[in-house]
């Protein structure tokens, strides 16, 4: 009685202290409740694993000679006055970006022809490698000037198919090395290894374009070889401890080119008509809520592909030999070949986006190389990548807190579509700011043999460096998500999807910017000051209007309109099978869609090459006719 009476008293005659002490017991509650969280975050996203280590040290020499030569190659073109030529130099510059995302493709098939990543990983470090030494000597004046063009290309070539596969490999074989760490191998947590592979590749990113920063400061020749130093000592340090690395079977290796496959299987076996059971299909898991007799993704005009995975039980062959003998596909390869024409329309809408993306990277870097400044691109350079980074890190957080209603196909829709309204700004942005350079210029005569430094801050072009990375990380990881997003599809469908997008986004528009820059002469000429740079970005906007009007309108056709449908969601063309002139009329617009997507890929898909072969023939011209 006594004690509780003294403690009534405490109480009453010091309030504030025992409130104090209540708020001190809180607080240590809380900030334990803080730590415990923070400990589960670490363990969440970080894990050191030796083999994600030296792996990053890949990336770190990849994303060295990314910013300190790649990013800024048009200005090693045009460093030289007696190669001084910006329509060739953009044309070399387009030709890299072009061919790389092209080979993405190929070392895609390759891969999963043999499986071995590590060996893949180790001949494209090698050949990039190969490649900054032959631009090392090319710097150094160790090549007549006569055969300037065939070493550049020669050079070019070994760089695109090093850029081409080493960082998707490279962050393959690490997530593969992080998936051995899972303590649960029955039960790994895919979430957890992406977020510990996208710490370790963030870390990489940032160490390598900090490095980057001084090494503007050195001459050309200096940063090939410090660049190709660092490749070298990473490959050997990956290599002397591969012993270390987690052992795996590699992975089952799969049939190349499944598209031609499908499409001759279907062609051999159009007479046949579309089974009654599922059973007559090879392979085949029905799902739920799936009839069996359509192969997903639904579409009308591309049924007729589900006959190459219905089995010939009339044949004499077995359906292995069927297999062999090109006459038979699974259904899933099926189903593969169906997703990426249906996609085809939706890449059709990034040719002018491609183009303006394609355009920025080649003649912002152009454009600060005559400026005030100019040892400040590099920062211009780190804030167009580190926009992208965050814009693509935020924007789907925000749009799902800002919109939390809408389904996430729309939001990825409209991440695109502000991507696309991005790109028109900022083409809009450079043409008014090259305007501006223009007229500096020409107040200051700078001529043909004047090569005098412009008295233009460089930070004027800061707004569109800015915007470029915002329209990048908003439709091009949009796309990423979009064709993806999908649970049909396999790991290794993503990954080939994935290669896609890259060759429409980066590929094809760097093939248009060669088709709109290098034969005209009008608004190109031999040097900057000269060429009408201004007046192209203003015909990118126009054009980019045109088409973003375009994609609207294909989004209010095939999305919003068939918002009710949850048939196929996670393709643009929905299918309704109760309602048949619905059907007729969207396999209608698809087949123009199609038609026009396949004509624009067919004549761009190898354009890289033919105009390696054209630069690459015209010395040998100039020298015959000598």
């Amino acid at each position: 009685m006594d004690e509780g009476r003294e403690h009534a008293e405490m109480t009453t005659e010091s309030p504030d202290l025992y409130t104090q002490f209540l708020k001190f017991k809180l607080n240590l509650f809380s900030i334990n409740k803080i730590f415990i969280r923070l400990i589960s975050w670490i363990k969440f996203y970080f894990c050191f694993c030796k083999a994600a280590a030296f792996a990053s040290g890949l990336v770190f020499s990849y994303k060295l000679a990314e910013r300190a030569i790649v990013s800024v190659f048009i200005t090693f073109f045009t460093d030289y006055e007696r190669t001084y030529d910006l329509r060739k130099a953009a044309a070399y510059v387009n030709f890299q970006e072009g061919l790389s995302a092209l080979l993405v493709i190929v070392i895609f098939y390759i891969s999963q022809a043999c499986g071995h990543l590590k060996r893949i990983i180790l001949c494209l470090i090698v050949t990039y490698a190969c490649g900054m030494v032959i631009f090392g000597l090319t710097s150094s004046n160790a090549f007549p000037e006569s055969k300037f063009d065939l070493v550049s290309i020669i050079g070019l070539i070994l760089v695109a198919v090093g850029r081409a596969g080493l960082m998707p490999f490279v962050r393959g074989f690490t997530t593969k090395q992080l998936e051995s760490h899972e303590p649960d191998k029955q039960n790994i947590m895919e979430e957890r290894v992406n977020a510990r592979e996208k710490t370790w590749w963030r870390f990489a990113w940032v160490s390598g374009s900090l490095v980057a920063i001084p090494l503007f400061s050195c001459s050309w020749t200096q940063r090939f070889v410090i660049s190709g130093c660092v490749m070298g000592i990473a490959f050997v340090l990956f290599m002397l401890f591969s012993p270390l690395y987690h052992k795996r079977k590699p992975d089952i290796a799969e049939k190349p080119f499944t598209c031609i496959r499908v499409f001759w299987a279907a062609i051999l076996k159009c007479h046949m008509e579309y089974p009654s059971s599922p059973a007559h299909f090879c392979c085949y898991k029905i799902n739920d809520g799936d009839d069996g007799l359509e192969l997903w993704p639904r579409a009308k005009l591309l049924r007729w592909l589900d006959k190459a995975a219905i089995i010939e039980f009339e044949s004499t062959l077995g359906q292995d030999e069927q297999e062999k003998a090109g006459r038979l596909c699974t259904v899933t390869e099926v189903q593969q070949t169906k997703y990426i024409l249906k996609m085809v329309p939706t890449w059709s809408s990034f040719l002018v986006f491609g183009l303006v993306l394609s355009a920025g990277n080649t003649f912002f870097v152009e454009q600060a190389d005559d400026l005030k400044s100019q040892d400040l691109l590099i920062y211009l350079v780190l804030l167009q990548s580190i926009t992208s980074e965050m814009v693509s890190t935020l924007s789907p957080c925000l749009l799902s807190k800002w919109f939390p209603h809408v389904t996430k196909l729309n939001r990825i829709m409209m991440r695109i579509f502000g991507g696309m309204l991005m790109s028109m700004l900022c083409s809009a942005v450079a043409c008014l700011v090259e305007g501006h350079r223009l007229d500096i210029a020409a107040n200051n005569r700078a001529s043909r043999h004047n090569y005098q430094i412009i008295p233009m801050s460089i930070w004027w072009l800061a707004p569109q460096f800015f915007l470029l990375g915002v329209m990048d990380g908003l439709a091009t990881d949009g796309l990423e998500d979009f064709t993806t997003d999908d649970d049909h599809l396999s790991e290794s469908m993503k990954k080939l999807l994935s290669a896609i997008n890259t060759f429409v986004v980066t590929g094809i528009g760097s093939a248009l910017n060669i088709l709109c820059v290098y034969p005209n002469t009008k608004l190109f000429r031999r040097i900057l000051n000269l060429s009408r740079l201004d007046l192209y970005f203003k015909y990118l906007t126009l054009y980019g209007t045109t088409l973003n009007c375009v994609y609207l309108l294909m989004i209010s056709i095939f999305i919003y309109k068939g918002s009710a449908a949850q048939v196929n969601e996670a393709s643009m063309v929905i299918y309704r099978g109760s309602d048949t002139a619905q059907v007729d009329v969207e396999s209608i617009v698809l087949m123009l869609l199609l038609g026009f997507g396949l004509a624009m890929g067919g004549v761009f898909c190898f354009l890289p090459l033919w105009g390696a072969l054209l630069l690459a023939s015209r010395p040998l011209i100039k020298h015959a006719r000598k």
